[in-house]
């Protein structure tokens, strides 16, 4: 019989350890303690790990140590709602957007292209942190007409969810919203406000909201937390 190598029993006893005795964002033990508890090289414990957290069981968060990631059914599915806001509180989930950043600015000619308006018409740029309870989930950076929508108010992009602003105080009807999604890897700067290693595997999600009109009012670029975020698709064969 083929013996199965140390590492792949570690990460298998570990797997086990994470799902019969720990709860989401719960703390494992340092790599000493692993390695004494288990009887095994802490070369082999920091290889079991580097497995479990490419498979999305564990994340890091840089001088705390490593965590147990969010199960995949219990992350929100990206695929089925445009409103992080709406889709946290239907989870029972406390949302909270932060602006990091709300500003007029001429439109470079790559954004330019992707919202269909010429180079260097203004644009408001809007820098948000989303959280759900008190965890750092998401950074977004949005695009939006300055003619479209004049005098956006920071206080209120705070307050209310940005659709339901533009439809209330603008009477823009969201009627369609194109998203696309591709794994990349965390930023230095963005690994500091999403509380993650640099490095971290993310999910990047790229989206065009379309008014009613035909019109693009919104061009954003997410970068997302691989271990709270889950893309799920479902088919069926006919």
């Amino acid at each position: 019989m083929e013996k199965v190598p140390l590492t792949k029993q570690l990460v298998d006893q570990l797997e086990t350890f994470i799902k019969e005795k720990l709860q989401p964002n719960d703390k494992l033990p340092s790599e000493r303690d692993l390695s004494e508890l288990y009887h095994v090289s802490r070369n082999t414990v920091r290889s079991a790990l580097n497995e479990l957290f490419l498979r999305g069981f564990i994340y890091r968060s840089t001088g705390k140590g490593t965590f147990v990631a969010e199960r995949f059914d219990e992350r929100t599915d990206v695929s089925g709602s445009y409103s992080f806001t709406k889709q946290m509180l239907a989870m029972n989930r406390q949302p909270v957007t932060k602006i990091q950043r709300l500003e007029k600015i001429a439109v470079p000619a790559n954004i330019a292209k992707r919202m269909r308006i010429d180079p260097g018409t203004p644009v408001y740029v809007l820098d948000r942190l989303r959280i759900a309870d008190k965890l750092p989930m998401m950074i977004e950076r949005s695009y939006l007409p300055a003619l479209t929508v004049p005098d956006l108010e920071k206080d209120a992009l705070e307050r209310s969810p940005l659709y339901d602003w533009l439809e209330e105080h603008y009477g823009i009807h969201i009627a369609s919203v194109d998203e696309a999604f591709f794994a990349g890897l965390v930023s230095p700067e963005d690994a500091k406000l999403l509380r993650v290693a640099p490095a971290s595997a993310c999910l990047n999600i790229r989206r065009t909201t379309f008014a009613d009109t035909g019109e693009i009012v919104e061009y954003t670029l997410s970068v997302a937390r691989a271990d709270q975020f889950v893309y799920h698709v479902h088919h069926v064969n006919h």
